[in-house]
């Protein structure tokens, strides 16, 4: 191995960016990251960031400029078809007892620029290229085939990071043994999207449930627009025959489903459906968990989720514990991968594990569901209930994952 551990990182997301911040702290290693679009990513959903995260953000100096970034959000509230608030959970102001929406709480294009800013100087950034094809050599060395613009070389690490429809994963394992890309789907479809942005519209997100598992959720962002999120939850996944038929004919047929699926709902639903014809940073996908036994073989990892997806642990920390892991010992990256494996594998599979029922459990299928469900939010929701809880959870011993500590990175 020379001097230098050559690193290719797939997917210049956040957490592909994150492990090139901490890789550069203690790692002696040249490192790209590649990145299929064409420019960095501006667009997305928001993000918050929590747990074992926040003390991560603070030890990489990021806090202030990510609270800088703060989407404005105060709380959510839960609402019925008039708009009448039947429910509603304000925003935390302590990291250590996060309510729905944390402090942390930023638009996840925001958050990659952020992370895209503190790399670029250490990284070599390519877009517009993708992984074709990877080969493990005897050497314990990865050669790289690439799809546009880089040759082909060797690498001693290669990380994919390239998201839930992982290249990577599917050259390094194939599609698995059910040939559905390892993916377990949760009977969920979103939609995301900007839309203008209207009088009614404050600093609170408006949780508005319609029968048969539909949703409209509208949250604010520090630009003055409304960022709208449809989803359909149905625990039959036949309903999503058509849409899954119109996710390989494009945003059209796409947008066709959805407005049939919302046309009846009521409250805001025109106004939305109208606005997500117009938008340009519309996203749809399935929701679904990758489920793999393994997420690293040789010398090649899978990193956020890309390898388990979807996790409420973020991309800071797991790329916080491959990063770790391979300062502990950069001139034997396949033996760091298997600890990487090892210590991450308890905390996929617990954050894997979902209460029983969901996600259907919080999108009703029935009026007399959603009634149950807002009678539940409003109790809970309540004053007093709220304190009795943040007292009892005080005292309980703190399951949260909390990453490994690496000495390499204490100095």
């Amino acid at each position: 191995m020379s001097d230098k551990v050559e690193v290719l990182i797939a997917g210049g997301g956040i957490a592909g960016s994150c492990l090139a911040w901490w890789l550069n702290k203690r790692v002696n290693a040249n490192i790209t990251i590649i990145e299929r679009a064409p420019e960095p990513r501006t667009s997305g959903q928001a993000v918050d960031i929590r747990d074992a995260a926040v003390d991560i953000i603070r030890r990489m100096g990021l806090e202030e400029v990510i609270q800088s970034k703060h989407t404005t959000e105060e709380g959510i509230a839960f609402i019925g078809p008039n708009g009448e608030t039947k429910a509603s959970f304000p925003s935390s102001v302590d990291s250590n007892k996060q309510a729905l929406t944390s402090e942390y709480e930023i638009l996840r294009g925001d958050l990659a620029h952020i992370f895209f800013d503190a790399t670029k100087d250490i990284v070599d950034y390519v877009f517009d290229e993708r992984v074709a094809d990877l080969k493990q050599q005897s050497s314990g060395k990865v050669l790289v085939t690439f799809a546009n613009h880089l040759p082909e070389k060797e690498y001693d690490l290669v990380v994919g990071a390239d998201g839930m429809i992982s290249q990577v994963r599917r050259i390094l394992f194939g599609k698995g043994p059910q040939e559905n890309d390892y993916l377990k789907r949760l009977g969920q479809y979103i939609a995301f999207f900007t839309i203008p942005k209207i009088e009614s519209d404050t600093r609170w997100a408006k949780w508005y449930s319609a029968p048969k598992g539909r949703l409209i959720l509208l949250r604010p962002s520090q630009y003055e627009d409304t960022r709208a999120y449809l989803t359909v939850t149905d625990g039959n996944l036949s309903r999503f025959a058509e849409i899954d038929e119109a996710m390989k004919q494009g945003p059209d047929a796409q947008m066709d489903w959805f407005e049939n699926e919302f046309k009846d709902v009521g409250w805001q639903a025109n106004r939305v459906l109208e606005g997500m014809r117009t938008a340009n940073d519309l996203y749809i996908s399935t929701i679904a968990q990758v489920k793999i036994e393994k997420f690293v073989s040789g010398s090649v990892a899978l990193l956020g989720d890309a390898g388990y997806a979807p996790s409420p642990i973020t991309g800071k920390a797991r790329a916080y514990v491959l990063a770790g892991e391979i300062s502990k010992s950069p001139s034997d990256v396949p033996a760091a991968l298997e600890r990487y494996q090892s210590v991450f594998r308890v905390a996929v599979d617990q954050v894997q594990s979902l209460p029983p029922g969901a996600p259907q459990i919080v999108n009703p299928q029935t009026e007399w569901g959603i009634k149950v469900l807002s009678s539940f939010l409003g109790v809970v929701s309540s004053g007093w209930i709220r304190s009795l809880a943040s007292k009892v959870s005080s005292v309980l011993p703190d399951r949260r994952w909390n990453p490994p500590e690496y000495t390499t990175f204490s100095t």
